[in-house]
């Protein structure tokens, strides 16, 4: 099994606050979620002086060992030989303070332009918040004919993988507070004091990474945008931005498109977010995407257990139970199960594992699927689902073992706070009252009911009363020194006069094909609809019908229409 090249995106709208709640896949808790506090907007400040920054001379040289993946995971294309590495301070923050920490962006270039020139530069970012340019770069089949004309440079957002603050630093929460909150607490409580038993770990993680990484609210996509703008300027000179960005890249496309339209040059949006400014809306979307995709998996598991699709449903339903009883055992646990079964697994990986197959090829996901219903109907065995739960959040499920909490020596990334950072600091809508929250959650349930009824409890208790647990959100409105996120969602626009290009698949569950079809609207582009379920079509580089069209798009003059393409 192998999650290599899944595009970690969660769309914006979706901020799973609570560490707790984040393992949970109803995607009504991102609507629910929200947290009242007083707090103030900081005055406006003055631009930083960036003469030095945009001055930068790179050094590229050989990439270090630890920028490489392991051979396995490189595509067929990717020589070492190939590339090389660099790095490029930029201002932690730019206004206010001239003296902030800077960040230490790190980028990876791919040279294979044939001994020549090459015509220019494309940048690559592969989504998350919290994906590894630099990783993309290396598991990338890109076309030979692209590669002829053009560099391609991956580089670590900052705060993700290698871009560390300048000193070295990662921003990066406890690993074994985030891990307890997979085992402790009820995702899905069945009364009031259920619901305050996930209090005490969320509260302790939270308070514990917002001391350790007291720069975490510079990870925006406002300054992302703005470090991808440095880039472009210290790396190509007066070269406009080429960039293809995928998932949450479309995010910080469309707001590069939005903030800089006189430097826009060739650049594809992938699997777009949504560019709705009704949150509510969003996530009813995706809930349905969600069900969908769903009711597939049932329909699939229905043939391979010769059974009903509803008798599916219903076995699905018991294992549910039986996880939120404790009765499911895996190899990832923090507390041993019964006559040697394990380790107890939990109803939160149940359901991220479940979510965490919506990132795979949709006939790839249902083997899995099938699997691991398989394995939990005949044995309680979750270890399948615990596996592409841990390593969509980043975690190498390979490196889990341990008998306790203690025992276990964690290699994880900080691919999790980086998106649940990034999307608290992009947009935090307005505290709902609690007859709003009601009426949000009720309309969730009647657009997504199967999905709704997996991430929920059996008892049917739902609080919607407001939460008083720590957050980004409300860590950043208590303190003074911190801006207030935003409570409008990213407004995009292109006044660039220049056409972009839009890529969405048609059947996938993760950012719904409808946000392709807004994003080309709003944008004014043409959309090239693939009929596939996977996230990221572009991304693979492996489906020859778009190949063609990123070849046109990039290598010509010629205006690119909207058409459909077939799928892999």
């Amino acid at each position: 099994m192998s999650l290599q090249g899944v595009i970690l995106d969660r769309p914006e709208g979706g901020i799973l606050k609570n560490p707790v709640i984040k393992k949970l896949v109803a995607i009504v808790a991102s609507t629910l979620m929200l947290v009242t506090v007083a707090g103030c907007t900081p005055a406006p400040e003055v631009p930083r002086d960036l003469a030095s920054y945009q001055s930068q001379v790179l050094d590229w040289k050989k990439c270090a060992d630890s920028l490489l993946l392991p051979k396995g995971q490189r595509s067929d294309i990717f020589n070492t030989e190939d590339v090389d590495c660099a790095t490029v301070l930029a201002p932690a923050v730019y206004t206010g303070s001239q003296t902030t920490q800077d960040f230490k962006i790190q980028l990876m270039r791919l040279s294979k332009a044939s001994g020549q020139e090459p015509v220019g530069t494309i940048f690559i970012n592969p989504g998350g918040p919290g994906g590894s340019g630099v990783e993309q770069l290396q598991w990338s089949a890109f076309p030979a004919e692209l590669l002829a004309k053009f560099d391609v440079v991956g580089f670590d957002p900052r705060g993700v993988g290698a871009s560390t603050l300048a000193d070295g630093k990662e921003i990066k929460c406890s690993d074994k507070l985030d891990y307890a909150t997979y085992f402790l607490g009820e995702p899905t409580p069945a009364n009031e004091q259920e619901a305050r038993s996930n209090d005490e770990p969320s509260d302790a993680y939270y308070k514990d990474c917002s001391e350790r990484n007291p720069l975490w609210w510079t990870l925006s996509t406002d300054h992302v945008v703005d470090d991808l703008e440095l880039l472009r300027s210290v790396v190509t000179g007066d070269q406009d931005l080429n960039f293809i960005g995928t998932s949450y890249g479309t995010t910080i496309a469309g707001m590069y498109v939005t903030k800089y339209p006189e430097r826009v040059g060739k650049i594809v949006l992938d699997s777009p977010t949504t560019v709705d400014d009704d949150s509510v809306e969003s996530a009813i979307v995706d809930a349905k995407a969600m069900e969908k995709r769903l009711e597939n998996y049932l329909a699939e598991y229905a043939k391979h257990a010769k059974i009903t699709k509803e008798q599916a449903w219903e076995r699905l339903l018991e294992i549910r139970q039986l996880a939120d009883d404790d009765k499911i055992y895996g190899f990832a646990g923090i507390k041993p199960g019964p006559q040697d079964l394990g380790m107890v697994s939990s109803e939160a990986l149940l359901t991220r594992g479940i979510l965490a197959l919506s990132y795979m090829p949709e006939a790839d996901a249902i083997v899995e699927f099938n699997a691991a219903l398989d394995d939990l109907y005949n044995y309680s065995w979750n270890g399948r689902f615990e596996w592409y739960g841990f390593n969509l959040d980043g975690y190498d499920a390979n490196k889990l073992e341990g008998s306790s909490l203690n025992a276990k020596k964690f290699v994880r990334s900080n691919e999790f706070e980086i998106m649940s950072i990034v999307n608290t600091m992009d947009y935090s809508p307005e505290p709902e009252t609690a007859a709003e929250r009601e009426e949000n959650y009720k309309l969730i349930k009647a657009a997504a009911p199967k999905w709704y009824q997996l991430g929920s409890d059996a008892s049917g208790y739902v609080s919607f009363d407001e939460s008083d647990t720590l957050s980004w959100d409300s860590i950043a409105r208590e303190d003074s020194k911190i801006p207030d996120p935003p409570t409008k969602p990213l407004a995009r626009s292109n006044n660039s006069g220049k056409q972009l290009l839009i890529i969405g698949a048609t059947r996938e569950a993760v950012t719904p094909f409808s946000f392709s079809e807004d994003t080309a609207k709003l944008l004014k582009s043409p959309l090239i609809a693939v009929d596939s379920a996977t996230h990221g079509p572009a991304a693979g580089y492996n489906i020859p019908c778009l190949n063609k069209v990123l070849l046109e798009f990039f290598t010509t003059d010629k205006a690119v229409k909207s058409q459909s393409c077939p799928g892999n």
